[in-house]
């Protein structure tokens, strides 16, 4: 070989020696990225566990409204007896007829109505009867003339009584059907009664009777 030739420089071959420093901080350093770690990962835990609670919550809430929802209409239906209240039929209220208005004008015409007839006349009747009801008398003891007069309808026979309602029954005399009559007061009586009776062929009565008082 000659001289010309370079030469290579081969530098010796070292092992890299690890330094005690950076060991160290490299210990140091893995040391502390594992609390960092834990930390998030309990942050993420209790980030999910407050939203499954709130979703929870939630769901409750909405739960509460629903059964609350059904819960009013339920109780706003009415009772049975209400219902049968409200089915009943009203009563009906009489509405006021107005009378029908007379059509056309007045008639003018006098209305006659015929004169319900006249009751059937008692038999036998007194067509006219006449007689005093004072008796002047001068004393007690002495006697006064009465007159007496009458006409009669159907009668057949009558009486003149004293002290009585019913001649016929306690009769004085016979007397006429029709007549003019005279009877004595006696004034030691204060009043008396007198009848004539009248009878009808059928046997029917009339009685007149007065009272004659003293003065």
């Amino acid at each position: 070989m000659s001289d010309e030739t370079p030469t290579e420089r081969f530098e010796p071959v070292t092992t890299p020696q690890p330094t005690v420093g950076a060991s160290a901080s490299a210990g140091a350093s893995g040391t502390a990225t594992e609390p960092h770690a834990e930390a998030g990962s309990k942050r993420g835990m209790l980030i999910a566990l407050i939203a499954v609670a709130a979703a929870i919550l939630i769901a409750l809430v909405v739960l509460i409204v629903v059964l609350v929802g059904n819960a009013g209409p339920a109780n706003d239906q009415p009772t049975p007896e209400a219902s049968a209240s409200e089915s009943e039929s009203p009563t009906p209220t009489p509405e006021e007829t107005e009378s029908p208005e007379p059509s056309g004008e007045p008639s003018t015409e006098p209305i006659t109505t015929a004169a319900p007839p006249p009751p059937p006349a008692q038999s036998p009747s007194f067509a006219t009867f006449t007689s005093v009801d004072r008796a002047t008398c001068p004393d007690t003891s002495s006697s006064v003339a009465t007159t007496w007069s009458w006409s009669s309808t159907d009668a057949v026979a009558a009486w003149f009584g004293i002290g009585t309602n019913n001649a016929k029954a306690e009769p004085f005399e016979s007397v006429p059907t029709t007549a003019t009559y005279a009877f004595n007061y006696q004034c030691s009586e204060a009043s008396q009664r007198y009848t004539v009776t009248l009878e009808d062929s059928a046997g029917r009565l009339t009685h007149k009777t007065v009272d004659i008082v003293r003065q």
